[in-house]
């Protein structure tokens, strides 16, 4: 075995002589244009709370016109349910009944059918002796047959 030696290590890697500055020269520093970022910042701020507003008033506006709406069909309805209650009550029979006698209208008797002896060319009866078979229109015999 042969014992070579190993490099030392430094613990602290050796600077070049341009290196070894830790100080430097600074540069004026740059100019803020602080106005001008406080004026862009008003606004925009001023025009984001401008259209809060805005739009808080268009809706405040909406809800007054719906609400009054809202009363209109409210009424609408009401009136609907006193005509459909009105007729009602003008249908009613017995008011019916009244105002007939009022009117000096009296009660039906008792209901009477009428029997025809014979057949009306109106009832759909076809008479007994045809129209002339020369004749020009076959209906005309019929409807002049006599009642």
């Amino acid at each position: 075995m042969s014992a070579v030696t190993a490099p030392l290590r430094r613990s602290h890697p050796t600077l070049l002589p341009d290196e070894q500055r830790h100080l430097r020269v600074v540069d004026a520093p740059a100019t803020r244009h602080t106005l001008v970022y406080a004026l862009a910042m008003i606004v925009v701020f001023g025009a984001a709370v401008f259209g809060a507003v805005s739009l808080n008033a268009m809706a405040a506006g909406a809800s007054v016109e719906a609400r009054a709406l809202e009363s209109h069909v409210a009424e609408a309805e009401r009136m609907y349910a006193q005509r459909v209650a009105d007729v009602a009550e003008l249908e009613d029979p017995a008011r019916i009944r009244a105002a007939a006698l009022e009117l000096g209208m009296v009660p039906a008797g008792p209901v009477r059918h009428l029997t025809l002896e014979r057949n009306l060319p109106a009832d759909g009866a076809v008479p007994d002796t045809p129209g002339d078979p020369g004749s020009p229109d076959p209906l005309k015999p019929l409807l002049s047959a006599e009642r």
